[in-house]
């Protein structure tokens, strides 16, 4: 650790030492070579947080904004690396949405595409091939999006047909130079006009990836994905975009390792696989999209949006199941198939009018209709032990015996309305509301009994906030903010008489300041929170009963400076204190859920150097994160703790105009760190150090 903070701490003071001869001069950028400037890592709006484009500045909540810049600085191909430099954000696994959020977990609805939920990949953390940046809105977001988990949103926003003219094509691979494993990936990026006049506009993005992991036998794993667009834009004021998306992951199954007497330190090496060689994770998905914007006066505005996906995944595998008291591992025969069906709108007005004061009103409806089925086509069998260090594969030695298969119809209507009112040029009040009715089908059936069940339910819910934000000055300014969430218990989570359960709520508030300083070139934001979920379902002498209560409170801050065009970084700290507050569970009563790090921080820097070199760019990168202690459970009989860590990341650029050439090595001190799992039998090691190149030709 050592090494990564003297690192950045010779970056933060050369940005310190050029900051105050910034200073000197008025505070004003000289101008430098234009082929060095940096796009900023700052985005003055954010889309997300109130449906529509807000200035950072009058949205009452913590909000994280990560554009293209940083993306590519970060040398994101996944999402799961851009959570790295989230604050209050940790992983628990390898799936799309395992992660939580200030110190709470959070289900597939808390990770949207354009305001929409519904994935196209599951297994592994989506590609940003289509991504043109990410919003993350910390806290409860139900009342402009529905049902979800109160830690907050994360909404992907994707690319769109531009009017220009470019092709771009993109080849990279990577070793793990320990191991000697590689992989590689290509993609392009063709866009243009579709028509003379540029009404019809096109955009096509595919790439195929291919990786070997260090682990043992995780090797050849694949991804295609296809992402065609056409949009229709007859004018600046109306915009029709219809895309599609094809994705396809063909991987290893692996639950990573397990340890011994519930301690990390006995394990065996990184790299010992405990499934049987050949198991698959494989996902496949397909989705629609249409977007419509009409600015229909000057003071009106239509946004429609509907999402459908049809999605399909299959886990073949002898799963880790249970450590046994002899230290050998005993695993279950596990074959389970998914279907998913997502079919979601969201139509709302936005006005903007003087009524005493000036007001932004969105009046909006959403919903649709959800299809889930589980098959459980081998489940039952357990056995086929193996060892720690020495794991011997068995083969397909245990029966397969199929366990249940479940589907479930949910469908859901909400209709949502949000005013913010400005009293004066620097106050203004924000209050929304939601209306929310959720009803579902459940069926349930055995291959091997005439066993069947059946239940219909439905819930309605409400949710609402508020919030105020203040200009101290032009600089400055400080908001507050309540916020709710509800989240529908599965179907059926019945009572003793019963009856569904009502849905779990979270409710949050927080105060925050926000500074613009030196014409903008440095921003940040400071916030305070108390986040609590509640009527989390317990079984209680039978029957589940709304008992179980989470806490969590802290403080995040984010800084984003530019000193000048051609150098720029941004850092961030969360301190999070979560607890099971309340819970049947006396093992679990009072300590901290999986996952929920106390501590989270992390620092991005790009320096271009100014003059040109070989006729062309110069530059160099850095990326840091850490995350404190965590454990892989809030059970005290069953958790694990996991040793904070840190990693390192550096990256050199060579560019010209056409050409951008990069040389990226991650986990530069070759840290041994741990990210996810579950109990003492799965646990995640993260990436030993690895060595990437890069080529990126646009003509």
């Amino acid at each position: 650790m050592t090494k990564a903070l003297a690192t950045g701490a010779l970056w933060l003071g050369a940005t310190a030492s050029q900051a105050m001869a910034q200073a000197a001069d008025n505070y004003t950028l000289k101008p430098i070579a234009v082929f060095s400037d940096l796009e900023s890592y700052f985005e003055q709006k954010s889309s997300t947080a109130l449906k529509g484009d807000v200035d950072q500045s009058l949205i009452p909540y913590t909000t994280n904004v990560f554009n293209e810049q940083v993306i590519e600085d970060l040398k994101a191909d996944r999402l799961e690396k851009v959570f790295a430099y989230i604050p209050g954000f940790s992983r628990t696994g390898t799936t799309a949405n395992s992660f939580t959020i200030r110190g709470q977990s959070v289900d597939l609805q808390n990770l949207q595409v354009d305001g929409l939920p519904g994935l196209t990949s599951r297994f592994g953390s989506p590609t940003t091939a289509n991504i043109e940046r990410v919003e993350v809105v910390k806290g409860p977001a139900s009342v402009l999006y529905g049902w979800m988990d109160p830690g907050g949103m994360v909404n992907m926003i994707t690319k769109k047909p531009e009017d220009k003219e470019f092709r771009e094509i993109t080849l990279s691979g990577e070793m793990f130079p320990k191991y000697g494993d590689t992989g590689y990936t290509g993609s392009f990026d063709l866009n243009g006009r579709a028509n003379a006049d540029g009404t019809l506009l096109y955009r096509f993005i595919a790439g195929y990836e291919r990786e070997d992991s260090f682990r043992d036998h995780v090797k050849d794993n694949r991804m295609m994905y296809l992402f065609p667009s056409l949009s229709w834009v007859p004018d600046d004021k109306r915009r029709l975009d219809f895309q599609l998306e094809y994705a396809k992951d063909e991987r290893a199954a692996d639950d990573g390792f397990f340890v011994l007497n519930r301690d990390i330190n006995q394990r065996a090496d990184i790299t010992t696989y405990y499934q049987e060689p050949g198991d698959i994770d494989n996902d496949e998905g397909l989705s629609l999209i249409l977007n419509y914007r009409d600015e229909l006066t000057e003071n009106v505005g239509l946004n429609l949006k509907w999402r459908s996906v049809w999605h399909t995944d299959e886990r073949k595998l002898y799963e880790s199941n249970a450590v046994r008291p002899d230290g050998t591992l005993r695993r279950r025969n596990r074959h389970q198939y998914n279907e998913r069906e997502y079919h979601f709108g969201d139509a709302n007005v936005k006005i903007d009018f003087d009524a005493i004061t000036r007001q932004s009103l969105i009046l909006g409806m959403g919903g649709g209709y959800e299809y889930r089925q589980y098959d459980r086509l081998a489940f039952g069998a357990l056995g086929a032990n193996v060892d720690q260090l020495n794991p011997v594969y068995t083969g397909d030695v245990l029966e397969t015996v199929p366990g249940s298969y479940r589907n479930w119809d949910l469908y859901n209507f909400g209709v949502y309305a949000q005013d913010q009112i400005f009293i004066t040029d620097k106050l203004s009040f924000l209050v929304g509301g939601r209306y929310d009715t959720q009803s579902g089908d459940y069926n349930e059936r055995y291959l091997d009994s005439d066993e069947t069940a059946h239940e219909s339910v439905s819930v309605n819910t409400t949710a609402y906030n508020a919030g105020v934000t203040y200009q101290l000055t032009e600089q400055a300014t400080v908001y507050a903010s309540l916020s709710q969430s509800f989240n529908m218990q599965a179907i059926p989570t019945f009572d003793a008489n019963n009856r569904q359960l009502d849905p779990e709520s979270g409710t949050q508030y927080e105060v925050g300041l926000k500074f613009s300083l030196l014409d903008g070139k440095l921003n940040t934001n400071f916030a305070v929170f108390d986040l609590v979920k509640e009527n989390v379902s317990e079984t209680v002498d039978g029957a589940r009963a709304l008992i179980g209560t989470v806490e969590s409170q802290g403080a995040e801050v984010t800084l984003q400076y530019q000193p000048s065009l051609n150098w720029q970084f941004q850092a961030s700290y969360a301190y999070t204190d979560a607890k099971v507050a309340e819970t049947t569970n006396d093992d679990a009563r009072g300590n901290v859920p999986g996952f929920s790090p106390a501590h989270t921080a992390s620092l991005l820097a790009r320096y271009n150097y100014p003059e040109e070199v070989l006729g062309g760019l110069v530059g160099m990168g850095l990326g840091w994160h850490y995350e404190s202690t965590r454990y892989t459970d809030e059970e005290e009989s069953r958790r694990v703790r996991l040793a904070g860590y840190h990693v390192t990341d550096l990256n050199f650029y060579y560019e010209l105009e056409n050409l951008k050439l990069s040389l990226n090595v991650d986990n530069v001190f070759d840290e041994t760190y741990f990210f996810g799992g579950s109990n003492d039998v799965k646990i995640y090691a993260g990436d030993p150090r690895k060595i990437m190149v890069r080529a990126n030709y646009r003509f």
